[in-house]
């Protein structure tokens, strides 16, 4: 009993140490919460129903928001397992390629939340089901890299936005959790904010991969090696300027200011990182720009009422 206790916390040891090192707590959290919450507002806001913190509505939103945190682990958990090969070779310091967690339990722990997903889901009526499984079968699909793995992986903006793209069918389908309706029945200005969703994660993706001439590492693509890196930064900056768009066809004004306000912070970091090529100003852009995630989601609750 001693021995299996003993196996078990260093079992639970292990993970704790994958959670630390690749899917960061508060960050991810912070992340999900606002993702949630904005949804959450609109929704209330459709229905012209004023935000309230009581306990009832904790108990209704909590199933709903351990779903949308589950899914956010169990792709994270997925992508460690695609690049278990290149990560040994180019991240060996991470806790696959070291040994810490095999594949089969990534594998297995997958398996245990696609369920629980599916069950929190389910919770939500018939619709919410439905949409529910529409998203992990979008998010095995991916897994499984579309089943063009070699063609993919040699196209890295095509990578990038057909994985991204599952953030539209996660946002479906918490409307259609919250509204308990088909997605055909949302709103298509809920659709629209989905879509800028979309957009706004793809901003994530393209602001990590982009680096200074000193930071290119042989083997590893970027998008400043693909689009140079003032072709990079537009690239960033044509997302949430798309994302803008999207979701104005549901925020106020008053939300849109603000936005563009951080965006001017982000093309200024980003064209100065450009122009100088300086490693620090490079971080601060990697930094930044994956806030506007955070920011836009952020501005969304505060503002929107």
């Amino acid at each position: 009993m001693i021995s299996y206790k003993k196996n078990y916390m260093k079992y639970l040891h292990k993970w704790l140490q994958f959670i630390i090192k690749r899917f960061n707590p508060f960050s991810y959290s912070v992340m999900i919460f606002v993702f949630f919450g904005a949804h959450y507002v609109l929704y209330l806001n459709f229905l012209k129903q004023k935000i309230l913190f009581d306990f009832q509505t904790i108990l209704y939103t909590t199933p709903l928001l351990l779903a949308v945190f589950l899914f956010f682990f169990k792709l994270r958990l997925f992508d460690e397992v695609k690049d278990i090969e290149f990560d040994a070779i180019h991240h060996p310091e991470r806790p696959m390629p070291r040994g810490i967690l095999g594949k089969d339990d990534i594998l297995n722990a997958t398996f245990i939340i696609i369920v629980l997903e599916i069950l929190l889901f389910s919770l939500y009526g018939l619709w919410a089901l439905v949409s529910g499984v529409i998203v992990v079968s979008y998010s095995l699909v991916m897994y499984k890299e579309f089943f063009l793995k070699k063609w993919l992986r040699a196209h890295l903006t095509t990578y990038a936005v057909t994985h991204t793209f599952i953030v539209i069918f996660i946002s479906t389908t918490i409307f259609s959790a919250l509204f308990d309706e088909p997605l055909t029945k949302i709103s298509p200005d809920l659709i629209y904010f989905s879509f800028g969703g979309w957009f706004l994660f793809n901003i994530f993706e393209f602001s990590r991969k982009t680096f200074t001439q000193n930071e290119e590492r042989e083997g590893i693509d970027s998008y400043s090696k693909i689009f140079g890196k003032f072709g990079a930064v537009l690239l960033v900056l044509t997302m949430a300027i798309l994302s803008i768009v999207c979701m104005s066809r549901v925020i106020h004004f008053t939300v849109s200011s603000p936005l563009f306000l951080w965006l001017g912070v982000i093309v200024g970091t980003g064209f100065l990182y450009a122009i100088f090529d300086q490693p620090y100003l490079a971080k601060t852009y990697r930094l930044i720009a994956p806030l506007y995630i955070i920011f836009t989601y952020g501005v969304i609750i505060i503002l929107q009422f």
